[in-house]
């Protein structure tokens, strides 16, 4: 149970980073091939628990509210997933794709839930982008069973290139 707890969490961690940066919000009304705030190129670091961080790249386009690219993750990150154990994330490159809200342009909350053969994993999404749209901040919390003892908090920090 505790390996397939850990494959499961490794796999909804490197989603959570992933997804993080792929989807975010757009300015108010869009004209028919509007560029968004997450278009472009953001490097940064995604931290983890111990002191790891893992260097983080998006190569994003945004327009008319749909953001897709490839996100790419370096190794070097550890989560601590309490009385469950720990693990070590591979490093990863995947293409993301997300559309959009439009209430809010600068954050965004998403909470997806990844079925592990019965047992549900929520993780809570949250992103900003700075006014300017240069810098993007990111939080992944995973909400894993209570008897695991806490619940894993990745955090990233990411600037335009």
């Amino acid at each position: 149970m505790k390996r397939l707890m850990f494959g499961v969490l490794d796999v909804a961690v490197i989603l959570s980073i992933l997804a993080i940066g792929a989807t975010a919000a757009p300015g108010v009304a869009e004209a028919a091939t509007s560029v968004g705030p997450y278009e472009g190129t953001f490097q940064g670091v995604v931290y983890g628990d111990q002191g790891t961080r893992a260097p983080l790249v998006l190569d994003l386009t945004h327009r008319d509210g749909q953001v897709e690219g490839k996100v790419s993750m370096g190794q070097g990150l550890y989560v601590d997933a309490g009385f469950c154990g720990g693990v070590n994330i591979p490093g990863a490159a995947q293409y993301v794709e997300g559309q959009t809200t439009r209430w809010n342009p600068d954050r965004l909350k998403v909470s997806p839930v990844f079925d592990l053969g019965g047992f549900e994993l929520v993780v809570d999404f949250e992103s900003n982008i700075s006014a300017g749209g240069e810098v993007i901040t990111a939080e992944a919390k995973a909400d894993l069973p209570w008897f695991c003892g806490r619940d894993p908090v990745l955090k990233a920090t990411l600037y335009r290139d």
